[in-house]
């Protein structure tokens, strides 16, 4: 459809068609059609339709109405009243379960640090150095950790890996007291 070419007629061909809808055998059927007028009574019917119309509602239906509304509102206010209550509770803080401002493992490294300046020998070890640079990556990891779990330490899954991380540096400094 929309292939299809389109075609304008000429004004000449607008206005032959304009001409011949105005001739005379038109205007001659139109005139020859019987024109009607009703009467006062089919006005006055028109009138009656037209106009709104009051409807009867008998007060048995008002008062089954009424008493709906009345026991749905009675209902409503049933079961919002007495059903409210407020609760509040309190927690206090465990203090064992606070964090240990002082870090035994870091006086511990401490410790052996001093022990290393006094023999290097020993600390010069490759696996001592191994140890050694685990030790203060754990460190680090422990103290961003920290940072991040906050003094009530509300996320159980970071003082998992807290716990975990501790565990991993007591080894270790296990491990190098051993060598020493």
């Amino acid at each position: 459809m929309y292939n299809l070419p389109e075609y304008e007629p000429n004004e000449e061909v607008w206005n032959s068609i304009a001409s011949k809808l105005s001739e005379g055998a038109l205007q001659n059927a139109l005139e020859r059609l019987p024109s009607y007028e009703p009467t006062d009574a089919i006005w006055s019917q028109i009138n009656d339709k037209l106009s709104p119309k009051t409807i009867k509602f008998p007060a048995w239906k008002w008062v089954s109405v009424a008493a709906s509304i009345a026991i749905i509102m009675g209902t409503f206010y049933w079961l919002s009243t007495d059903k409210q209550q407020i609760r509040y509770s309190e927690e206090r803080i465990d203090k064992d379960l606070l964090l240990n401002p002082v870090d035994d493992s870091q006086q511990q490294y401490e410790m052996i640090v001093a022990y290393c300046k006094q023999q290097t020998y020993v600390c010069q070890n490759p696996e001592f150095v191994s140890l050694k640079t685990e030790l203060e990556e754990l460190n680090s990891a422990s103290k961003q950790l920290k940072e991040v779990v906050g003094q009530y330490n509300t996320e159980p899954e970071l003082m998992a890996q807290l716990t975990s991380i501790e565990q991993q540096k007591s080894e270790i400094i296990r491990k190098m007291a051993a060598q020493i």
